[in-house]
């Protein structure tokens, strides 16, 4: 029995070292591995295993505070890991137009969440499917930017929220105003995408607020690991399980929307977005066939199913819902920090438009009011780091070798406020004239035009950009219409918080004195 029970130690002794060593040995490699690539890639803070530049953020500051000294301090392009991913960030104007206008940076990194949603526009992969559907979605955008029925619906939304705000909480109190504000651009999207509205009260209106804006507050910095660590999705896992679900069902109800559009489909009537959405694409079929016969016709049909189209909505609602709304309460707070850009934007208004409705068309004469919006695109953006591409290919960036399936990173927000280039002359101070020529028309000059990049660069730039910029226009001059016996003022007078992401600002309606 001793003979046997020696020989069991031995074995297991045995066994115990091989595991020892083989884990050894794959942390030697993995460390080597990890290391090797840090010193091949551009400069940047030193990455720890496992959670790279973690420790870096956590600090009392907000991300882009930390985002920006690494910036000052490394220069035009640098590297930030996200867990074991490392980000190749571009801060440099130039630099960017440049790659990001090259067809061998225009994939997507295909992360957790990604994936989830990634059937659409925004966060698909480089591929012919991509340029398929995104030639459709730029003809439906397009066509949609420039229908009357946009206006209707956005003077309906404004009309209701402020009369909803005025009548429940009155004149002269503080506004909790972003819900009502939110239900507002929720009920602009859901009524352009799919004929319908919401209450305040409404399950899908709550849902929809949960995972475009609120979602990111609850979990912050974890929500970013979940995306580059398998190991903080597994320690979190029932937190990831239920966000998971919620995405799903999201996605769900977007796909459903679009199946019963396609129910009733009527090439004579155009009710909204997906309509116009199917229209585009019936028209892109009907071309590639024409163009190339039968077998293109159903390549092309293959990237465009029911499905597909609702991925494709989805990106459109994800996209112009949130930033557009996260726009909108930037420019009433700075609007209700200054009443002499207040009444500057509401006598221009006034003098351009009157009291009827504002068109598409009112844009080339109120010049002030897009000045407006341009700077504050500029100054506070509310996605001061632009959606990573991937290089599809072993590609160069200046002197370094970028390995094929790299994120790269514009880092816009710093770009438009970079007080150490020759693009912007005071680029930390809010001054909307920046935008106004010698003749008082709103323009934007030549060294503006390579600094100015508020909704991306290069081949995929978000393509509801001009979209974006003619909701904002009539949200705003209508609401400040609106409010035309009032004064939109600050509950403090504290000025602004250096975090260029916090909305959490209340904000009164008072009667003009």
């Amino acid at each position: 029995m001793s003979v046997l029970r020696q020989l069991y130690s031995l074995i297991i002794s045995d066994i115990w070292t091989t595991i020892i060593s083989l884990l050894i040995g794959y942390l030697v490699y993995y460390l080597a591995k990890f290391y090797y690539q840090y010193y091949s890639l551009p400069p940047g803070p030193f990455p720890l295993p496992f959670i790279g530049n973690y420790l870096n953020f956590r600090t009392k500051h907000h991300w882009e505070y930390n985002m920006r000294k690494l910036a000052k301090k490394y220069g035009p392009i640098f590297t930030v890991y996200l867990g074991n991913s490392p980000q190749i960030v571009i801060t440099d104007p130039v630099i960017a137009r440049d790659v990001f206008n090259r067809s061998e940076f225009s994939g997507r990194i295909q992360t957790y969440f990604v994936k989830l949603l990634g059937d659409g526009i925004i966060m698909a992969d480089y591929g012919p499917n991509l340029e398929t559907r995104r030639n459709v979605t730029h003809a439906a955008v397009k066509k949609y930017s420039n229908n009357e029925r946009l206006v209707n619906v956005i003077v309906d939304c404004v009309d209701k929220t402020v009369e909803t705000m005025l009548k429940t909480i009155g004149p002269n109190k503080p506004i909790e105003h972003s819900n009502y504000i939110y239900l507002t651009f929720l009920n602009i999207m859901a009524n352009s995408a799919f004929n319908e509205n919401y209450n305040i009260d409404d399950p899908e209106f709550k849902k929809f607020k949960y995972v475009l804006n609120d979602i990111i507050y609850d979990w912050k910095t974890r929500f970013v690991l979940w995306e580059y660590s398998k190991l903080i999705q597994w320690i979190d896992y029932k937190a990831f399980e239920k966000i998971t679900k919620i995405y799903e069902e999201i996605r769900e109800i977007i796909v459903k929307k679009i199946r019963n559009h396609l129910k009733d489909y009527d090439p004579s009537i155009e009710r909204d977005l997906c309509d116009t959405l199917i229209e585009a694409k019936n028209t892109a079929l009907r071309d590639v066939g024409q163009r190339q016969g039968d077998s293109s016709k159903q390549s092309v049909a293959n990237y465009l199913t029911d499905d597909k189209l609702g991925m494709i909505v989805l990106d459109i609602f994800l996209a112009r819902t949130d930033t557009s709304y996260n726009t909108f309460q930037w420019l009433l707070l700075f609007l209700a920090n200054d009443l002499v850009v207040q009444k500057k934007l509401r006598k221009e208004i006034s003098d351009k438009i009157g009291d009827r409705l504002p068109t598409l068309d009112d844009r080339h004469r109120c010049h002030y009011v897009m000045a407006f919006i341009s700077e504050t695109l500029r100054f506070r953006n509310v996605t001061p780091i632009a959606v990573s591409h991937k290089a599809i290919v072993d590609s160069k960036i200046g002197n370094y070798m970028i390995p094929k399936n790299m994120s790269v990173v514009v880092y816009q927000g710093f770009i438009m406020r970079n007080d150490s280039n020759k693009y912007w002359t005071n680029p930390n101070d809010f001054i909307p004239e920046r935008f106004i020529d010698s003749d008082n028309h709103y323009m934007i000059n030549r060294l503006q035009q390579t600094a100015y990049m508020p909704f991306g660069v290069g081949r995929r730039i978000c393509l509801g950009d001009k979209l974006a910029i003619a909701e904002l226009f009539l949200i705003l001059t209508r609401f400040l219409q609106s409010t035309q016996n009032y004064d939109i003022v600050l509950d403090s007078h504290q000025g602004f918080d250096a975090d260029p992401n916090n909305i959490d600002l209340i904000s009164p309606i008072s009667e003009n004195s």
